[in-house]
C-alpha cells in the first residue's frame, strides 16, 4: 500500500501584492470577489480608506485583473462559480501616488501627466493636451472608442502626496488642489468610465473632493464592505486549519505558549494579539501583514507596528504630543470622521484612519443643528488589540522627542522599581539622561514642556499618570498610580539656565546644586501646604509626595516624602468647611451619617 501523500499548506504570500503572483503560486488567498462584484454592480465611483499593510494594493491588483478580463485567475472563486459575471475586457489606468521627490504642486503635475502618457502609449491612444485634467479626458475618450466600452481607473495610495508632506502646510494643500482637479476631471469624464476606485489611508484629502467630484461614494464605514481587506475570524478558520497544530507544536517547543494549550487557546491568543477592527460589520477584522508573519515565523510579535509611525504621524505628533500619547476617545459624529481639514486634524479620526484605534461602539451625541438640539450617531474608539496596545505611547512618545533609544531603554525598564523604592538618586539619574538624550523641541525650556516630557515618558514606561490632580487646596502637577495601593504626588519646579550654567564646574555644580535644593524646598513646602497628597489617601492605603526639580536641560534632582508620616493638619478651614456642611443637611432634614465628616474631610472617605 502507497504511503498517503502529505498535501503541504499553500504558500504564505508575504511580499507579493499582486493577485496574478498569488494565485499562479498557488498561494493562500482570501476570496474577496463577492464584494469586488458587489460594489462594482453597485456604483461607479468608489472611495475606500484603510490602514497601511491592510490588502488595499492587492485589492486594486485584482480589480485590475478582473476588469482585463482575465478569467483563469479566477476560477474556482465566488466570482467565478456563484456569479453571472461575463469577464469582458476592459481598459485599464492604475496609478499609485506614492511619489517620491515631490518638492513642489508642478512636480507632482508633471507625475500625473507621466503616468498618463504612459498609459496612452500602452493602448495606443493619442494624446495632444498639455494639462492633467484634459489628457486624462482624451484618453478616456480614446479607450472608449476604441474598445466600445468604458475605461476603469484604480488609484492606489491617493493621499501620500498630502500626508508625507503634512510638516509642510503650503505644499500639502497645493498638492491636495492638484489631487482635486484631477479628480473633478474623473466627474467630467464619467459618461466613459466603467468603475473608478481611489484607496488611501487617510480620508481628509478627500474633503477637497467633495467639493468637486462629489460622485465618489465613499463605503469605508458601509458594513457591506467592513471586510473587503483583512481577514475575518471565519477566513482565519478556514485559511490557515491546516497550520493550527505545526504553529501550536512549534510555539510550545519554543516556550511561547502554554505547553496544555490546544487549538482554540492559540486562536483565543490571536485575536488577542492581531484581532479587534472594526469598520462597523458584522465580523471584526484581523490584521493581515501580522497574521502572515505569524504563521510563517510561528511567534507572537509586533509584526505591524515594527513598521514604524507613518509619514502623517510623525509630523503631527511632533506638533502635538500629548493629544497622541492620550488621545480623547469620546465619540465623533461621522462628519468628524470623514470631514478633516489639514489646519484641524482631530487626533482620535487620524488614528483610526491609521490603524491605531478601532471603532468601540455606536452611541447618540447631542449636536445643534440649524439652531435646534438634535441627536446623531457617533462613534467611540479604542485600542484594537494587545499588539498595537502593547507599543502605542512608547511608539507615539519616541516620534514625538526622539530619545537616544538605549536612555529611553534603560528608563523604561528601571523607572517603575525607582519610583516603588523611592530611590530618589535613581530617579533623578533617570530623568536626567532620558532629558539630556532628548534632541527635538530642545529649544523649548518652559516648566509646562518638562512638565509634559515627564508625563508622557510615565506613560511610555507603563506607569499610570495623571496631569493637574486636584488636592485639598490646589493641584498637584501628577499623580502616578503605582498600584492598587501606592500613589504618588508629584510636583515640579523647573528652573531656566544658560548652556554655560550647565558646564562640569565645581563652582557651577555648587550653584545648580544650591539651586535644585532651593527648588525642591519650594516643591515641598507647595505640596504640604495644598495638602496635595490628602486628596488620594481615600483610595489608597500609601501616599508618597514626589518633589521634582529641573534646572537647565539635564539637571534633576528628586525628593520622596511619606506624607503618613506627617502629622494630620486639624485648622479651621476643616472646622468651617464641616460646620456648613453639616448646616445644609439640616435644613432640608437630610440624614447625615458621617457625610459631614468626610465631605470636609475631618476623617477619610
Amino acid at each position: 500500500m502507497a504511503p498517503a501523500v502529505k498535501i503541504r499548506p499553500k504558500r504564505l504570500p508575504l511580499s507579493d501584492e499582486s493577485f496574478r503572483k498569488i494565485i499562479q503560486r498557488n498561494c493562500l488567498y482570501a476570496d474577496k470577489t463577492k464584494y469586488i462584484h458587489d460594489m462594482i454592480n453597485k456604483y461607479d465611483c468608489c472611495f475606500l480608506s484603510r490602514p497601511r499593510r491592510f490588502g488595499k494594493t492587492l485589492l486594486i491588483k485584482t480589480l485590475e485583473e478582473l476588469f482585463l478580463g482575465n478569467h483563469e485567475l479566477f476560477e474556482g472563486l465566488w466570482i467565478d462559480t456563484d456569479s453571472d459575471y461575463a469577464f469582458q475586457r476592459h481598459p485599464v489606468l492604475k496609478l499609485s501616488m506614492a511619489y517620491s521627490k515631490i518638492y513642489a504642486k508642478d512636480d507632482l503635475e508633471a507625475r500625473i501627466e507621466s503616468d498618463l502618457m504612459d498609459a496612452a502609449e500602452i493602448e495606443d491612444v493619442k494624446i495632444t493636451a498639455n494639462s492633467y485634467g484634459e489628457m486624462l479626458g482624451q484618453f478616456l475618450k480614446g479607450v472608449n472608442k476604441k474598445y466600445g466600452v468604458g475605461g476603469v481607473i484604480l488609484i492606489d495610495e491617493y493621499d501620500a502626496p498630502v500626508a508625507r508632506h503634512i510638516s509642510n502646510r503650503k505644499l500639502a494643500a497645493d498638492n491636495r488642489e492638484v489631487l482635486h482637479d484631477f479628480y473633478t476631471s474623473i466627474k467630467r469624464n464619467i459618461d466613459f468610465i466603467r468603475f473608478a476606485l481611489v484607496t488611501g489611508i487617510s480620508r481628509f484629502t478627500m474633503t477637497a473632493l467633495d467639493s468637486g467630484p462629489n460622485n465618489f461614494v465613499d463605503i469605508s464605514l458601509m458594513p457591506d464592505y467592513a471586510a473587503i481587506c483583512g481577514f475575518t475570524i471565519s477566513e482565519l478558520d478556514e485559511l490557515f486549519s491546516d497550520r493550527f497544530k505545526e504553529t501550536l507544536d512549534r510555539l510550545k517547543s519554543d516556550n511561547g505558549i502554554d505547553p496544555k494549550a490546544n487549538e482554540d487557546t492559540l486562536k483565543a491568543m490571536i485575536s488577542e494579539w492581531y484581532d479587534g477592527y472594526s469598520w462597523l460589520g458584522p465580523e471584526r477584522v484581523l490584521n493581515p501583514y501580522s497574521i502572515l508573519n505569524f504563521f510563517d515565523q510561528s511567534s507572537f510579535d509586533d509584526y505591524w507596528t515594527m513598521l514604524g509611525v507613518p509619514s502623517l504621524l510623525s509630523a503631527l505628533v511632533r506638533e502635538r504630543p500629548m493629544e497622541f500619547i492620550q488621545p480623547s476617545l469620546d465619540s465623533y459624529t461621522s462628519k468628524q470622521i470623514r470631514k478633516i481639514e489639514l489646519g484641524g486634524l482631530d487626533v482620535a479620526p487620524v488614528l483610526f484612519h491609521s490603524g491605531y484605534l478601532t471603532i468601540d461602539g455606536q452611541v447618540f451625541k447631542d449636536v445643534i443643528i440649524d439652531g435646534k438640539p438634535a441627536k446623531v450617531k457617533a462613534l467611540s474608539f479604542r485600542i484594537p488589540n494587545r499588539e498595537v496596545g502593547g507599543n502605542y505611547q512608547s511608539s507615539f512618545f519616541m516620534q514625538a522627542f526622539d530619545p537616544d533609544n538605549k536612555y529611553f531603554t534603560d528608563f523604561t525598564a528601571n523607572l517603575p522599581k525607582a519610583l516603588s523604592d523611592k530611590n530618589s538618586s535613581e530617579l533623578a539619574r533617570l530623568l536626567g539622561i532620558l532629558l539630556a538624550s532628548i534632541t527635538f523641541y530642545q529649544h523649548d525650556t518652559s516648566e509646562s514642556y518638562y512638565h509634559s516630557v515627564i508625563h508622557a515618558a510615565f506613560i511610555a514606561a507603563g506607569i499610570d499618570v495623571m496631569s493637574e490632580t486636584p488636592g485639598a487646596h490646589g493641584r498637584a502637577d501628577m499623580a502616578v498610580f503605582l498600584n492598587d495601593r501606592v500613589r504618588v504626588a508629584i510636583e515640579l519646579k523647573y528652573r531656566h539656565a544658560n548652556p554655560d550654567e550647565e558646564k562640569d564646574d565645581p563652582a557651577v555644580k555648587a550653584v545648580a546644586t544650591k539651586e535644585l535644593a532651593a527648588s525642591l524646598d519650594d516643591a515641598e513646602r507647595q505640596m504640604t501646604e495644598g495638602e496635595y497628597g490628602e486628596s488620594l489617601r481615600a483610595i489608597s492605603n500609601k501616599v508618597i509626595c514626589l518633589a521634582l526639580a529641573i534646572r537647565g536641560r539635564t539637571q534633576v534632582a528628586a525628593r520622596f516624602v511619606d506624607i503618613q508620616s506627617m502629622p494630620p493638619i486639624w485648622n479651621m478651614r476643616r472646622i468651617r468647611s464641616f460646620t456648613a456642611t453639616w448646616r445644609d443637611c439640616l435644613a432640608v432634614r437630610a440624614p447625615c451619617p458621617m457625610s459631614c465628616l468626610t465631605a470636609s474631610r475631618l476623617i477619610p472617605s
